[in-house]
Order: C-alpha cells, then sequence, then structure tokens
C-alpha cells in the first residue's frame, strides 16, 4: 500500500475540526476587511477550529471595471490592490496564525513577483508554520476574469500537520473534476474552494451539490466559502461521505454572513477505503493504473487535435 494515497495516515491527526466563513469585503478597504477577517479567525479559533477558509477574492473589491475590460489588461487600480505572497496581508495572517495555531485560506488578488504587470486569481495559503504559499485559479470566468487575471499553471497540494490539503478556486473545483480527482491522487485528504457565487435561479443548491460531489466520487472531505451579502448566494458548506451513508453535507451556511464549523472524522472516513481503496487501485500497475494512463492519453490527443486547427496543423507552431 502507498503510504502517500492512506486517508487513515499514522503520521497526522485521525480527526481534525475546520470552518468555512460566508463572508463579504469591505469595498475599497483592505484594512478594514482584513479587520473583519481577523474577527472571523478569532471566532473560528473559539470554536474549536484548526483551519478556516474565506471566499475567493475574500480580502478585495469585486465587480466589473471599464479600463480592464477596455483594454484587456489589469487597471491600475487592480495592479495596486493586488499583493505578492509573502506579502502585507499575507504576513498580518501569519502572525494571527500563529498566535492562535489556526491555517487560514484566504482568497485575494495575487501580484506576479517576476512580472509586475500580471496579476492572478489566487488563494494564500497561511500556517502557524508561516506562509505555505499560493494556489493560483486555471479556469478563468471570461470576460470579467480574462481580462484582468492571468491563468495559474500549478496544482499544488500542500502538507500540513492537518494532512495534505488541495486548494481549487470556484470554477476549478464546482465544474473541473479532473482538477479535484488529481489533487486526491496526489495524496490531498481535504480540499478547499473558495469562491463567488452570485445569486442566480438554483446557485445555491448547485453550490452545495457539486461540493457534495467532489467529496463521493473522490472518498474526502471538501469544503466551500462563499461570498454573502448582495455579491454572493452564500452556503458556504462542509461535506464528505459519512460511513455507511452518501452525500452528507456535515454544515451548511445560510444566506448572510455566517461562520460553520465541523468535524472532519477520517477513522469514519477509512471505513470506505475498507472496501473500496481507489486511490491504491488507481495507482497500482496490478490494477488500475492502466486507466489513469489511459486518461492522460485522451487528454494528451486532445490537447494536440486543439493545437493543430489553432496553428493549422502545423507543428511545433
Amino acid at each position: 500500500m502507498n503510504d502517500a494515497h492512506t486517508i487513515e495516515d499514522p503520521r497526522f491527526p485521525t480527526s481534525i475540526t475546520v470552518a468555512a466563513v460566508n463572508f463579504a469585503s469591505v469595498a475599497g478597504d483592505k484594512a478594514a476587511t482584513l479587520a473583519k477577517i481577523e474577527s472571523h479567525v478569532r471566532d473560528a479559533a473559539r470554536q474549536g477550529a484548526q483551519l478556516v477558509a474565506f471566499p475567493e477574492g475574500g480580502l478585495n473589491t469585486h465587480g466589473a471595471c471599464e479600463d480592464c475590460t477596455a483594454n484587456q489588461r489589469p487597471c491600475q487600480k487592480h495592479l495596486d490592490e493586488a499583493e505578492l505572497v509573502p506579502g502585507p496581508s499575507t504576513a498580518f495572517l501569519a502572525e494571527l496564525a500563529a498566535e492562535l495555531d489556526i491555517y487560514i485560506v484566504l482568497g485575494m488578488n495575487e501580484l506576479d513577483p517576476d512580472d509586475p504587470t500580471r496579476i492572478y486569481n489566487a488563494a494564500a495559503f497561511v500556517g502557524p508554520e508561516g506562509i505555505l504559499g499560493s494556489s493560483r485559479k486555471v479556469h478563468l470566468g471570461h470576460p470579467l476574469e480574462t481580462c484582468r487575471f492571468s491563468p495559474g499553471n500549478e496544482l499544488p497540494v500542500y502538507e500540513t500537520r492537518l494532512g495534505p490539503i488541495g486548494i481549487l478556486i470556484c470554477y476549478d473545483f464546482l465544474s473541473n473534476p479532473e482538477l479535484a480527482r488529481i489533487l486526491a491522487l496526489k495524496g490531498a485528504r481535504l480540499i478547499i474552494n473558495p469562491t463567488h457565487n452570485p445569486v442566480a435561479p438554483d446557485k445555491a443548491q448547485y453550490v452545495v451539490a457539486a461540493t457534495v460531489a467532489r467529496a463521493q466520487e473522490n472518498l474526502m472531505y471538501t469544503m466551500t466559502s462563499n461570498w454573502a451579502g448582495d455579491l454572493g448566494v452564500g452556503h458556504s458548506v462542509i461535506a464528505g461521505p459519512a460511513f455507511p451513508s452518501f452525500n452528507n453535507v456535515l454544515a451548511e451556511a445560510g444566506e448572510g454572513e455566517q461562520l460553520i464549523v465541523a468535524n472532519l472524522n477520517y477513522r469514519q472516513l477509512a471505513r470506505w477505503y475498507d472496501l473500496m481503496p481507489w486511490r491504491d487501485w488507481r495507482l497500482d500497475p496490478e490494477r488500475q493504473l492502466a486507466v489513469s494512463e489511459l486518461v492522460a492519453r485522451e487528454f494528451d490527443e486532445i490537447a494536440l487535435k486543439a493545437t493543430e486547427l489553432r496553428t493549422g496543423g502545423l507543428p511545433g507552431s
């Protein structure tokens, strides 16, 4: 058995407590937004949470931008609002995380360290040991995101005291299940989804259903943190299969700003792996490694054909 893909791993706690926040930033006021974030982090720690997650772009001001749209690049206002990771806001969160012994995930606009004209829709990951890094959104929404952000090109899994954790942002998580499968096969026991889902017909049910589906299909825990108020539908949710049941919601928020807390029991989750250790099967040369190779070949062929169509069939173009 491959220890890197064992859910009940003796190196990590058998249960952890996590929190997700329905949240809205204070438009145009980063200091006030950080004060709100600090209040929620302290509340989460007070309730026993070892990790707390905030929504996509939770540090920043949301909305359309005429300058970004007209020029198809981030305007000076958005460049000025973006920060490096590490940077001042993540340094503030790192001090808070060390004081409270808690992990914090916060959606933010991240400035590229090598190109000051490029920004990412990212989620910073901070823990008691410091700034772990950032995950950058891969699938950008068109046109409000593609005119402003550059896409990410990595799918990191973070090794923490709580176990391996992955982060996928909004569309990456909700509508592109292959990314969650990759993080699961890389060892993640929990995937966090900072999202910004606005009010729309049945959107709350969609957010919850997709979070539950990612958990069930990968036999892992998942959590979504969403915007509240006028800019978001809320309904942050924490989910995971509770043996022997399927499609289990551990905690769900309403529409307004709210903190939810749930315990993730990896001994209970491991009972599913007693019956269906799919991660080991999928990476076992005698069982299903060929399936992973098949999927990789199919994606390679699709990408190659798409490239040929764009370049007129000229190899290397």
